[in-house]
């Protein structure tokens, strides 16, 4: 033994010396910031500012080699931090580098270009990799493109503005390491780097599924009228952040404040008779953290009732309910069949005594149990998997469930990119803002689509928010308008939130400085995850043409539309459209019209495309007053495009009320 029985005091404080000298020890070290590394590209024509830490006081000289390895001397502040700005030539495909030293140890970067540097942010459209895209080599072309580099920040929150990232390294392209990088950076610098034949750098700060109050600054927030109460509100601690996240759960499921419901009555969930008309509806083929219940880990019910012929109920059936993560129990008319874990392809046997001819209940009871790592609340998988077949032919079981959380049971939140405001940008893009950049692309708002209209106020303030942080009043911010996809069936005359969210990211443009990719015609009505990320980054790589570069382009695709009601026709132009429109119909037949009255109530309306123009009418609309265009969840067959092949944006020309209006951020 190192010490003697009885001698704890001396061991206690020779630990606390060891802590003590490993902490300066690992303060004495040169350390340069994590965004910094051998193979990356550094934006050309400006000045860049170079930083790390050391010990306070410490000298640090920095070389580089396209000015003649002159030194740039900087000295450790108090905090550590020591930093140097560098002024960086035109771009080209020559290779540099760094040298960093502090007269004892030395960091040496190689391989380091001089070009564009792009942010690329969002949620999983733009994280999406060429992988999961499934692109060939011969369709990347990734190995005549060296020059283009990709830094990827790995997901992390923080409550606080953080120094360091998470992050990887700046990986060089070619066939196999291309998988890897974001599918629409890549195609987007792709463009860059041929047109302008100099390097590409990609600095990939995105994370599936989040929301964009996420990624905006606390004193962003502060700025901001809709936010003002929340930033000034913003938990002290993660405990205070979960008994906040608690409470949002409850107000939602209970529909405001009430009593935690305890295990007598949570065990009566099980009984058919119990009342359950009150719980929340949600689809089984999303996960629970996507359905207004984010990030809660704990058991769980859901239920959904169905009705069964007598013959049907009289044999044998089998169940298939998609995959989940957590244990399980599945009870039939409140008696047990089965009990284990569903990771998909599971048949679950229903015998004919638990069934009976009319109405039946079915319910999915999960349990936290053992449950570890990344785990998600409910049932996943496409619709075809959530079936019952019985004797005589299928049940569909994909329609709307009950869901009722359990809060009588051990729960907890798991701490990711929803659960606050601000938290992702602590961690994911604080530590990156002096780090210069040409501009932004983004790709975000499926998570903000059920509070569309607020993303009115909120993306152009995250846009704001930004180019503040890096100093830059007109950075360049091009995003993606969200694709065509079936989200809950939403049209004009049932409301849809995906037209709303789309209204809100065209208002955006109104910024300078801004390029919209308009994606409405290359979605996938069953996919959230559409495969062709080529066209979406070629469309924001033609944005950047104009809204970076200075080249004199008209947007490529029309983001507003004047309409003239003339009678029962409406006249539809596009400023700045002096060529013909092109209709992707072998008949000339134009999709994507509606008209409604003074009613309000539209209808599908037949349209033709004279020249630049597009004529809108409708018998059952003699008299229009309002005109909407591709307004619904998924108007997967618009086939109106510009001379140039872009697709026309969707609008509207009402300002009635919006299905997402008094829905806000908590």
């Amino acid at each position: 033994m190192l010490f003697k029985k009885g001698s704890g005091r001396l061991q206690k404080t020779l630990i606390v010396l060891l802590m003590a000298f490993l902490s300066n020890t690992a303060g004495a070290q040169l350390r340069l910031a994590d965004v910094f590394g051998s193979h990356m590209v550094l934006q050309q024509n400006t000045e860049v500012e170079i930083w790390g830490w050391h010990r306070p006081g410490s000298s640090v000289q920095v070389r580089c080699s396209w000015n003649g390895n002159t030194p740039i001397k900087a000295q450790a502040d108090a905090s550590r931090r020591w930093s140097v700005i560098v002024r960086t030539p035109a771009g080209d495909l020559r290779a540099h580098q760094i040298q960093i030293s502090d007269g004892q140890s030395e960091i040496q970067l190689r391989d380091v270009l001089i070009g564009e540097v792009w942010l690329a942010s969002g949620q999983s459209n733009m994280e999406w990799s060429i992988r999961d895209s499934g692109y060939p080599p011969e369709q990347t072309r990734a190995d005549a493109f060296p020059h283009i580099r990709h830094f990827k920040v790995n997901h992390a929150v923080s409550l606080t503005p953080l120094d360091s990232l998470d992050a990887g390294q700046w990986t060089v392209c070619d066939d196999n390491s291309v998988q890897h990088f974001s599918a629409v950076a890549y195609f987007f610098a792709r463009d860059l780097a041929e047109r302008y034949k100099v390097p590409v750098g990609i600095v990939n700060s995105s994370w599936g599924g989040s929301q964009v109050e996420s990624w905006i600054s606390l004193e962003g927030m502060r700025q901001s009228e809709q936010f003002k109460a929340y930033a000034a509100n913003f938990p002290a601690n993660w405990a205070d952040a979960d008994r906040f996240s608690l409470e949002k759960v409850k107000n939602y499921v209970f529909g405001g404040p009430r009593a935690d419901p305890g295990a007598e009555e949570e065990a009566a969930y099980l009984d058919p008779a119990c009342d359950i008309t009150s719980w929340k509806t949600a689809k089984p083929t999303f996960a629970w953290d996507w359905q207004n219940i984010w990030a809660f880990r704990g058991s769980g019910y859901m239920a959904i009732e169905f009705k069964l012929a007598e013959k049907a109920a009289t044999a044998d059936a089998v169940l298939h309910l998609g995959h989940g993560d957590l244990a399980a129990e599945l009870y039939m008319n409140g008696r047990k069949i089965w009990s284990g874990k569903n990771h998909g392809g599971v048949e679950f046997s229903v015998p004919a005594s638990a069934l009976k001819a009319g109405k039946n209940r079915l319910v999915f009871k999960q349990k936290l149990a053992d449950a570890t790592g990344w785990v998600e609340m409910g049932m996943r998988g496409p619709e075809s998997d959530f079936f019952l077949k019985t004797a005589i032919g299928r049940i569909d079981l994909s329609g709307e469930w009950k869901i009722m959380p359990s809060f009588a049971e051990p729960h907890y939140f798991v701490h990711n990119s929803n659960n606050l405001g601000v938290a992702i940008y602590n961690a994911m893009i604080h530590p990156l803002t002096h780090f210069a950049l040409r501009g932004v692309i983004w790709y975000q708002g499926e998570t903000n689509a059920i509070r569309a209209k607020a993303y009115r106020d909120a993306f152009p303030l995250l846009i704001r928010d930004w180019r503040r942080l890096w100093k830059q009043p007109e950075m360049p911010f091009l995003f993606v308008q969200l694709a065509n996809y079936e989200a809950a069936h939403g049209v004009s005359n049932t409301g849809s939130e995906w037209a709303e969210l789309r209204e809100a990211q065209a208002l955006a443009l109104q910024l300078p400085a801004t390029g919209m990719a308009v994606t409405i015609d290359v979605g996938e009505s069953r996919d959230i995850h559409p495969k062709n990320k080529l066209d979406v980054g070629r469309r924001l790589a033609r944005e950047a043409l104009r809204a970076a570069y200075g080249e004199k382009l008209r947007p490529g695709s029309p983001s507003r539309a004047e309409v003239r009601f003339d009678g029962a026709v409406a006249q539809v132009f596009f400023p700045g459209e002096t060529e013909a429109l092109q209709v992707r119909n072998q008949y000339g037949y134009v999709h994507g019209f509606e008209l409604a009255g003074a009613d309000k109530v539209f209808h599908y309306a037949k349209a033709q495309v004279i020249g630049n123009t597009v004529q809108v009418y409708c018998d059952a609309v003699p008299q229009p007053v309002a005109l909407r265009y591709a307004w619904a969840d998924d108007p997967n067959d618009v086939n109106l495009y510009t001379a140039e092949g872009f697709p026309i944006a969707p609008f509207r020309t009402d300002n009635w009320p919006m299905k997402t209006e008094g829905v806000g951020f908590e």
